[in-house]
């Protein structure tokens, strides 16, 4: 078992709503948190929290959204972060 370094809570953030307004501000609130917590400061990307784009045929804002999510996992898992 993994020996976790860092807790944050972040899924009390997260939307179950699709529309795109909702999905931006659910990723902004957790920009916030990302920008408050110095062991995310080398997670490259932050700052995309912040620019969920409208989104097209191919790509929705929650799509956009779910992949910076999955990045973000990947980047706590790296460095021992519980995302609580």
């Amino acid at each position: 078992m993994a020996a976790w370094f860092t807790r944050v809570k972040i899924k009390h953030l997260l939307t179950e709503s699709e529309d795109p307004k909702a999905v931006r501000a659910s990723m902004s609130a957790i920009a916030d948190i990302l920008d408050a917590n110095p062991v995310f400061a080398t997670f490259r990307w932050k700052k995309k929290f912040r620019h969920i784009p409208d989104g097209d045929d191919v790509v929705s804002p929650t799509d956009y959204a779910n992949t910076l999510l999955n990045r973000l996992y990947d980047y706590a898992d790296e460095k021992r972060i519980w995302i609580a």
